[in-house]
């Protein structure tokens, strides 16, 4: 299994010139709401629905209508819990300027110098990789890269433009330019955890049980299918932010 962190060799890649990045600030509590609330929203119509199928009119007409407000709300949160920011990367600082929707719903900008950050984090994906900055005052920052098709053609090409990734190993390597511990700057995700690694561990014995499924008598072929398609999903993730952030 792989180590939950090592640290690799700077990159030779990254400019010596001011970076910036075109990110968003992510906001998890206005995320997780415009998740959980039109799911919510979601069973309550599917439970509606039912109702009213049977004839209780009451309950079914009651949730049915409760659950507009829910679904109507998931849009609007989702857009206000990912804000458009410009992130540039100083030897002193890392300043990020609203863009676009954020400066309609009054972001300030925000300055945060990296003798403040205490720690650095990652988490990978395919809709965009998301760094954490864990600040000794304030709350912790969460970037992500922003779409390409959502940046303005005239900021496409700024000079020093880099993703979020590359922005989150400079600044590692500033702060560990001023006698940080390298060692103490990464802060492992979940899927670098203990409990991440032993879920791992679960999974590649369910996808072991799903090949000895296959051939075990009056067993249908799709349990073992099963088996594999959702452990295979975890050790996707798993694998992928096993990879972690530079460190100098």
């Amino acid at each position: 299994m792989d180590a939950p962190f090592v640290a690799i060799e700077s990159s030779p890649a990254i400019p010596s010139t001011t970076l910036r990045s075109h990110l968003v600030l992510v906001r998890m509590g206005l995320m997780l709401a415009g998740i959980l609330l039109p799911t919510l929203g979601l069973l309550m119509l599917i439970t509606g629905g039912l109702l009213l199928s049977d004839g209780d009119r009451t309950w079914g007409g009651g949730l049915l209508l409760g659950s507009l407000p829910l679904l109507a709300v998931a849009w609007p949160l989702l857009r206000r819990s990912m804000l458009p920011v410009l992130a540039t990367l100083t030897p002193a600082a890392l300043r990020l300027d609203p863009r676009g929707r954020s400066l309609a719903l009054g972001l300030a900008p925000v300055e945060c110098p990296l003798d403040e950050i205490t720690g650095y984090g990652e988490l990978l994906s395919e809709g965009g990789n998301h760094i954490k900055l864990y600040r000794r005052e304030g709350p912790m920052l969460q970037l992500a890269d922003r779409p390409k098709r959502a940046i303005p053609a005239a900021e496409a090409d700024l000079p020093g433009l880099v993703d979020a990734l590359t922005l989150s190993e400079a600044m590692q390597h500033q702060t560990a330019d001023a006698d940080a511990p390298a060692e103490s700057l990464h802060r492992p995700n979940f899927y670098q955890s203990g409990l991440g690694r032993a879920l791992a561990g679960l999974c590649y014995a369910l996808m072991a049980l799903g090949v000895v499924l296959l051939f075990v008598p009056g067993v249908d072929w799709t349990v073992g299918l099963r088996l594999f398609t959702f452990t295979g999903l975890y050790l996707g993730l798993y694998r992928r932010n096993q990879r972690a952030t530079p460190a100098a």
